[in-house]
């Protein structure tokens, strides 16, 4: 049976795509608390967007100035629901000045993506890392007096929380950060990878991270979904996929192909799912992986 997709001319489909497959942890990093045993696939509850309110009337009003309207017009703004993420977020950010500091970026992050970071720093949710990336320890190793490849307060470092991370290398970079940077530095430090989530937006594949909806819509055929630590994850079909085909068991290319990667799928609650088998969080390649087989299944047999 094949399902309409969302209209969407095939350069952008493709390039979409090969964004998401590349860049790996624009799934999020995680998917949500479960485990065959809880997994609950009818939890999934269908979310109606209102295009006319895609953004709040504050966030509008920023854009707007950033873009040289008025705040209070209305003459941009099919243009700026229709834009991409990323570019909303940058349009966003330059409302805050040439200096931008770590929580003035987060809270662009929840008023455009609807992520909360601050939620994810305070309980310390996503991948669990002995170090953080070469330029960034050494950024961070700076921001507490010592040489950069100095190990001394490595542990003091690897202690902090996310946020607290996340403001020292602003600093020590003097606010200055762009918006590509700020999501580099977000994606090392919380796992949170906007960039390919912005892709993610029609592709009509739940993603829940964190313990967050990171793209959620009513035409979602299938949900991703994992541990807040990142070491278990399922995958299972939506009502709305119910409605449209008659069940809700899941295509069995896509079984084929996900079990050949080393998930189980249990065919009683018609769900996949894996567990890393060394218990440590889910690899980027990996993930990389399960976003192509997921998404390559509904461009080859929904659209």
């Amino acid at each position: 049976m094949k399902i309409q997709f969302k209209t969407m001319s095939k350069k952008v489909v493709l390039f979409s795509i090969m964004t998401s497959i590349a860049l790996t942890g624009g799934a999020g990093s995680t998917f949500a608390q479960g485990s065959p045993a809880n997994a609950n696939p009818q939890s999934y509850e269908v979310q109606h967007v209102d295009q006319a309110t895609k953004y709040s009337k504050h966030v509008m009003r920023a854009v707007r100035e950033s873009l040289g309207v008025d705040s209070k017009s209305t003459q941009l703004d099919n243009t700026i629901e229709t834009m991409p993420k990323l570019q909303v977020m940058d349009l966003y950010l330059a409302s805050f000045g040439k200096k931008v500091k770590g929580n003035e970026i987060r809270r662009a992050v929840k008023e455009i993506f609807d992520i909360d970071l601050d939620v994810v720093s305070k309980n310390d949710y996503g991948s669990k890392l002995s170090i953080y990336p070469k330029g960034l320890m050494e950024s961070l190793r700076a921001s507490f007096n010592v040489a950069p490849d100095s190990t001394e307060q490595d542990a003091r470092i690897m202690g902090l929380t996310k946020n607290a991370a996340m403001d020292r290398y602003i600093k020590e970079h003097d606010y200055s950060l762009t918006g590509a940077e700020s999501r580099t530095l977000i994606n090392q430090i919380f796992g949170v990878n906007l960039n390919g989530i912005s892709t993610l937006e029609h592709m009509q594949l739940g993603i829940l991270s964190k313990g967050q909806w990171i793209v959620k819509s009513d035409t979602d055929l299938f949900i991703l979904e994992s541990s807040l630590d990142d070491v278990d994850v399922s995958i299972y079909a939506t009502p709305y996929f119910e409605s449209l085909t008659g069940s809700r068991e899941l295509p069995e290319s896509m079984v084929t192909k996900l079990t050949a990667m080393g998930f189980t799928y249990y065919e009683e609650s018609a769900l996949l799912y894996y567990k890393d088998p060394e218990g440590g969080s889910v690899p980027d390649a990996f993930k990389g992986q399960v976003m192509g087989v997921l998404i390559g299944t509904i461009l080859a047999e929904y659209k």
